[in-house]
């Protein structure tokens, strides 16, 4: 079942777990996006394992993430929603902003990313199915520098595909391409990889580098995000 956003009430009911499971991309984040004016509700937690009857009984969109390279695994959940944009929220405050399944901005993460611009055929950003995808994309990636817009680094993105194959997110598992993204520009290079639901071009897992400071985030969609 594809889920709604979390109403404020709701927030953070599944806060932080340690990462286990047999994902191919760790799980979970150490980040994510509050205004500083936002205000800041209590975020109980359910503890224990994370499991996919937990989840159908929160009902609510949720992802889990982890910067690479780090032990912490978080569990965010939708929040909030600009157009087709969500923001995610950690029990610790932090969060991520995603178009589709392309990460678009993060907040408390020790380096921001303030936002992405994308080509209308990403289907990174706009679910593709997977026979449609494009070979090359650019983007653009802002960070905080000099001046009220920041730093950009434009990009551009090769893909390639491997075999498919399947893989297991608490209790459920898919059959899946992976797709390897290969981008770069403006003095930086970088390598995202996800696990995208063959035909559909739903994607379940991803490794999506946001920036030089941090570097890396993984990413599993435990419930995506519907109007529904």
């Amino acid at each position: 079942m594809i889920r709604p956003i979390l109403a404020a009430p709701a927030l953070g009911l599944l806060a932080a777990c340690s990462s286990s499971g047999t994902s191919p991309v760790v799980t979970a984040i150490k980040g994510v996006i509050l205004s500083s004016t936002a205000e800041q509700p209590e975020a109980p937690s359910v503890g224990g394992k994370v499991t996919r009857e937990k989840i159908e009984e929160f009902g609510l969109a949720l992802i889990r993430g982890r910067i690479e390279g780090e032990d912490l695994t978080n569990l965010l959940t939708g929040t909030a929603v600009n157009d087709q944009y969500v923001t995610y929220i950690s029990s610790f405050r932090q969060n991520i902003t995603m178009l589709g399944g392309l990460v678009t901005g993060t907040r408390g993460m020790g380096g921001d990313l303030l936002a992405v611009r994308n080509d209308a055929n990403d289907p990174i950003a706009y679910i593709t199915p997977t026979d449609d995808w494009p070979v090359t994309l650019t983007r653009d990636y802002r960070f905080p520098g000099v001046g009220p817009s920041g730093d950009t680094l434009s990009v551009t993105c090769s893909l390639t595909t491997s075999a498919a194959t399947v893989i297991t997110i608490v209790e459920v598992t898919y059959e899946v391409t992976p797709f390897t993204e290969s981008c770069e520009g403006y003095g930086v290079e970088f390598t995202n990889t996800y696990f995208t639901e063959t035909d559909t071009g739903q994607i379940w897992q991803s490794l999506q580098w946001i920036g030089e400071k941090v570097g890396y985030v993984n990413i599993d969609v435990l419930e995506p995000y519907s109007l529904e």
